[in-house]
């Protein structure tokens, strides 16, 4: 299962608002019910590694995490 999110940061490194969920992949009946589960996970995984140590120079390249997975597999 691969759970993708997107969130945006402030150039301090902080979060700016709540990590979303962009797609999930690799659910099947038998997974179903932990894909939510995995969803909150993920969330709770970036908000948990914040803030991010970033160069401060390049801000308008990261200030948008747009598509970033999560893989369970892993």
């Amino acid at each position: 299962m691969v759970t993708v999110l997107r969130w945006e940061l402030n150039a301090d490194g902080t979060l700016n608002g709540r990590p979303v969920v962009v797609s999930q992949s690799g659910i099947n009946d038998s997974n179903r019910p932990q894909a939510q589960l995995h969803a909150e996970r993920a969330i709770r995984a970036v908000q948990l590694a914040a803030p991010f140590r970033l160069p401060e120079q390049y801000y308008d390249r990261w200030r948008r995490i747009g598509s970033f997975r999560f893989d369970r597999s892993i």
